[in-house]
């Protein structure tokens, strides 16, 4: 009689180098779930990583890390999983969530907190967030929802550029009139001149905000084929006036950061 072989649940078993292997296999990998993203956001007192996966065999069915923020004295604490889980199937992801709840909230105490990243669907997402809910899970209604528009790379230029809204093509052509050099890289360099546009940006404004340039550019020095930043300046002489950092991960190029010059419209 063949009996099914029962899926296995690990936890903080692998090195970096094995844990880049295992989530390049999942077309939804995402900088979030990169381990010098998770490594480089979690340094100090009472802050860790938590890395799980559920295995037939070898093989990853779903994997997910989170970042562990806990409170001295009282011990108890808050693991973040961001545009996670990463997983092959509908039950994989089940199983996975109902394991990794055992594990994190059960057996470790913390708070699980999860911030799914979205399918482009809303069949898929709604299917996600069923299953979080079918394991108690309750929604944060407070918390304001990721939004983004997702743009299909596939088409020539020419028919993505027909299939802009009007006022984006209008802006275009402004910004090909206007005299504007765009050059683009991936370099350390490139994020130094992305730096500069923003800091100029930020002290006029002074914006509240969670971007910490020293870990972006360590992430960046340290990105591989797998996870390539592309970083675009735009510049009228002289003068950096705009800058963009995108991220390549997985099946999707992310963007990440931007900024412009506070004294041009």
């Amino acid at each position: 009689m063949n009996r099914e072989r029962a899926h296995e649940f690990r936890t903080n078993e692998w090195t970096r180098e094995e844990w880049i292997d295992l989530s390049n296999q999942f077309p939804s990998m995402n900088i979030y779930q990169r381990w010098d993203y998770a490594e480089l956001h979690s340094g100090g007192k009472n802050r860790s990583v938590i890395r799980a996966g559920l295995f037939d065999g070898q093989i990853p069915l779903a994997l997910a890390q989170m970042r562990v923020k806990k409170l001295p004295i009282l011990g108890v604490g808050v693991a973040e999983l961001e545009w996670g889980p990463l997983y092959r199937g509908t039950e994989e992801l089940k199983a996975f969530l109902g394991a990794l709840k055992n594990e994190v909230n059960d057996r470790l105490g913390y708070e699980l907190r999860v911030h799914p990243k979205s399918t482009y669907h809303d069949e898929g997402d709604a299917f996600v967030r069923g299953a979080l809910e079918d394991l108690d899970f309750e929604w944060d209604s407070g918390e304001r929802p990721y939004q983004t528009v997702i743009l299909d790379l596939g088409p020539d230029l020419e028919d993505l550029y027909g299939n802009l809204h009007g006022g984006w093509r209008r802006q275009h052509r402004k910004a090909e009139r206007s005299g504007l050099v765009l050059v683009s890289g991936s370099a350390v360099e490139f994020f130094d001149r992305f730096s500069g546009v923003y800091d100029q940006m930020w002290q006029s404004k002074q914006f509240i905000t969670g971007v910490r340039h020293p870990i972006i550019r360590e992430m960046v020095e340290k990105s591989s084929e797998e996870e390539t930043f592309h970083i675009s300046i735009a510049s009228l002489g002289e003068r950096d006036v705009g800058a963009s950092v995108g991220v390549q991960c997985g099946d999707s190029l992310l963007y990440f950061l931007g900024a412009s010059a506070p004294d041009l419209r």
